[in-house]
């Protein structure tokens, strides 16, 4: 490496207001600088564009200073001190490598693709890029979109959500864990803004189990009152000894379950006038950021456009839907909330507002009720008023939701008509 004289204080000067610039800027050292605003930063120091072209290249060859060309004008980056130390002690094949390198930002570039823009050779372009790891001037990065590559990166960047694919990718793989615990968590938050809870009393009579009967014979025709079915001894209990009890492990196999509370809860809608204040992108996302149920250090990596986009799958999935310059959950959604162990949508009452007493789906159930009433059809859910969500103030003390202005009833009545 030729002997390089210290810089002048002039380009010294220069330099610390370029990088103090470029730090200052939202590109950080990636801002391209071009000759008029090098200029601006240099009025004070270079009286002519010959002492400002002589200052710049005098940084050019301290490595300080990075050349290019945007749109066919010339332009320079910044680089750091410390960098251009170890970039000015660099072989000639090292530093060729070094700067293709840092041509691809923070999207890197593929160890094939070095070979093929150099043409040096393969061995050698190796141990180039291994001694440049080594003097932490490069590094590896995992690139989502070619994972089996090796791909490099300069050892001061942060790689692109076009590489590491954002917070929900950890070390190139998918973490589907996180994106449904996130999505369960939005429909969990959104729920509480959505809907005020009341308790209605349940109209369903309580369930009582009727005995099978059989005709006298035991062949099973027509049932005959006063003849009930005995059940047939079990297994363990033919084999249990005389001073034993037989077994009641299956006794209570067609017991009835006990009646269910005649009190459920169903979700009501808030007013329409005033506008109800439904939470948006932004709220979700800064109580996604704050809350105790995700990892902070995670936490802190989700982005806008990512809790967008699982937003946006939730509404494809039928469990919120846009309202108001905002979210809402769908009636009788299905969530878990935190720390629940059981899967979504696994019964018990936590999917939505039935009782969780095991019977069929929409068996039973009143209308308004969760989404048993809505799943089967009736002659209710045909009309608009069936599926409204806010049937309850429709009318009410002058609102805007009344059947005088219902475009939804107007067009049904159109079609029928």
């Amino acid at each position: 490496m030729p002997f390089l004289p210290k810089t002048s204080p002039e380009s010294e000067t220069l330099y610390t207001d370029l990088l103090a610039a470029a730090q200052a800027s939202d590109e950080g050292l990636k801002k391209l600088f071009y000759q008029p605003d090098i200029k601006d930063l240099a009025d004070a120091t270079a009286k002519s564009v010959d002492m400002l072209l002589r200052f710049i290249q005098e940084l050019v060859s301290h490595c300080l200073l990075r050349t290019s060309r945007q749109g066919g004008a010339l332009c320079w980056s910044t680089r750091p001190r410390a960098a251009a130390e170890n970039i000015r002690a660099l072989a000639t094949n090292e530093r060729t490598l070094y700067e293709y390198v840092e041509d691809s930002h923070t999207k890197g570039i593929w160890l094939r693709e070095l070979k093929k823009r150099s043409g040096i050779e393969e061995k050698k372009v190796e141990r180039a890029m291994a001694k440049l790891e080594s003097a932490r001037l490069v590094k590896l990065i995992k690139n989502i979109r070619a994972p089996a590559q090796k791909t490099y990166m300069l050892a001061h960047l942060v790689p692109s959500d076009d590489v590491t694919g954002g917070s929900f990718f950890d070390a190139g793989d998918l973490d589907e864990s996180l994106i449904e615990e996130v999505g369960n968590l939005i429909v969990f938050h959104v729920r509480s803004q959505s809907w005020e809870e009341r308790k209605v009393y349940s109209k369903r009579p309580p369930r009582a189990e009727s005995p099978i009967y059989i005709n006298g014979h035991g062949g099973g025709g027509e049932a005959e009152v006063g003849s009930k079915r005995k059940r047939s001894p079990d297994i363990e209990d033919m084999a249990a000894p005389h001073h034993q009890k037989p077994s009641k492990h299956r006794s209570h196999r067609r017991r009835s379950s006990p009646d269910p509370e005649p009190y459920t809860l169903q979700q009501i809608p808030h007013p329409a006038s005033p506008p109800y204040p439904y939470p948006s992108t932004e709220t979700i996302h800064t109580w996604l950021t704050t809350t105790s149920a995700i990892r902070q250090s995670k936490a802190q990596q989700l982005t806008l456009a990512e809790i967008q986009g699982v937003i946006d799958v939730l509404v494809w999935d039928d469990k919120l839907e846009r309202i108001a310059g905002g979210y809402r959950t769908v009636r009788g959604v299905e969530f878990r909330p935190p720390g629940f162990g059981g899967a979504v949508g696994s019964g018990g009452g936590w999917g939505g507002y039935g009782d969780g007493d095991g019977d069929d789906e929409g068996e039973g159930e009143d209308e308004g009720e969760g989404l048993g009433a809505t799943r089967n059809g009736n002659g209710l859910t045909q009309v608009p008023c069936g599926r409204c969500p806010v049937l309850e103030l429709c009318g009410v003390g002058g609102g805007q939701v009344n059947a005088g202005s219902c475009v939804y009833f107007r067009e049904w009545l159109g079609r029928e008509v």
